[in-house]
């Protein structure tokens, strides 16, 4: 067993929850948590920053699909970075 701290209106927004559910937090977040943790190594796409010849780089998994440069484009001129 242990003790996790969150801030109090994470807590209450999980307290909600979990009593939506007929779950008391603890089993709430327990399973939340475990659903979380399978999910990212099932994707294993994981990203990890990093730098290269002093210029910031993302480092992803084998599993991330490719960058659509059309999409980065449309990004860029949307103006969403």
């Amino acid at each position: 067993m242990s003790t996790v701290s969150v801030d109090d209106q994470l807590y209450r927004k999980t307290f909600e929850v979990a009593i939506a559910q007929g779950k008391t937090v603890d089993q709430f977040v327990q399973e939340t948590l475990e659903q979380a943790v399978a999910q990212t190594a099932s994707n294993s796409v994981g990203v990890r920053r990093s730098t290269r010849n002093d210029l910031p780089v993302m480092i992803v998994g084998d599993t991330a699909p490719p960058i659509d440069p059309a999409k980065v484009r449309e990004a860029i001129e949307e103006q969403v970075f």
